[in-house]
């Protein structure tokens, strides 16, 4: 039981039974959980309307059972406007964080990293950005975290210099791939590091490397948005 009101974003919702809901949140003190919403489709359509993804809501909830009830839902802020390529990107965001992050495993700098994402999002000219940003941070939060800096001797990164990424060590200097790792330049792996990825490159190259590091975490089951950003 929680009675004291808990910052909260809806993650995802989806029909349960006749008339209720379960809503997917993320809460900095209690992690992600899954509260049952009791007459969720047949109550206020206001209650629905912000009963709803990327919005932030103070939350309640009451229940000894594994699955607790929502008791309060009070909208803490206004929306925020996502539209286009910036919403399918909110949509990964919120994937990937259901993906990677247990349920009641509570995280506070991942909240703080969640909404700080959504914020960039609602008015970033560069989305490529902010989504490998957020991956890599999530990565690190969770102790996850990838070394952009060194090689896997410790020595300083050459931005001219060619690196093979392997996901056990790290970078290795390297003109081919081997292992099975991903080949980049030593100026991607280092605008990683300072999270001010630019130029068509470091961004395509970011993504490759992004993409081979989470599928260590996710596991085989492809995410739904990547399939998504196809028709976009």
């Amino acid at each position: 039981m929680n009675d004291t009101l808990q910052s909260a974003y809806v993650l995802h919702v989806r029909s349960y039974r006749e008339s209720s809901g379960l809503i997917d949140f993320i809460t900095p003190d209690h992690g992600r959980l899954t509260l049952l919403a009791k007459g969720f489709k047949s109550g206020k359509k206001q209650r629905k309307t912000f009963l709803q993804p990327f919005r932030k809501l103070s939350i309640a909830w009451v229940g000894r059972g594994e699955l607790k009830t929502l008791s309060v839902a009070e909208e803490a802020e206004p929306p925020l406007v996502l539209e286009e390529q910036a919403l399918m990107s909110a949509l990964y965001v919120n994937e990937l964080l259901t993906r990677l992050l247990h349920p009641h495993d509570p995280h506070a700098e991942i909240f703080e990293l969640y909404e700080n994402t959504l914020k960039a999002l609602s008015d970033a000219s560069v989305l490529e950005l902010v989504l490998r940003n957020y991956e890599k941070n999530i990565l690190e939060a969770l102790g996850y975290g990838m070394m952009l800096d060194t090689d896997v001797d410790g020595v300083a990164l050459d931005p001219q210099s060619m690196y093979c990424y392997l996901p056990e060590s790290g970078p290795v200097r390297s003109d081919r791939p081997i292992g099975g790792g991903v080949l980049l330049s030593g100026e991607t792996l280092l605008l990683m590091h300072s999270g001010k990825l630019s130029g068509e490159r470091a961004l395509k190259e970011s993504k490759l490397l992004m993409r081979y590091i989470l599928s260590r975490y996710i596991g085989e089951k492809p995410l739904k948005t990547r399939e998504l950003f196809r028709y976009y």
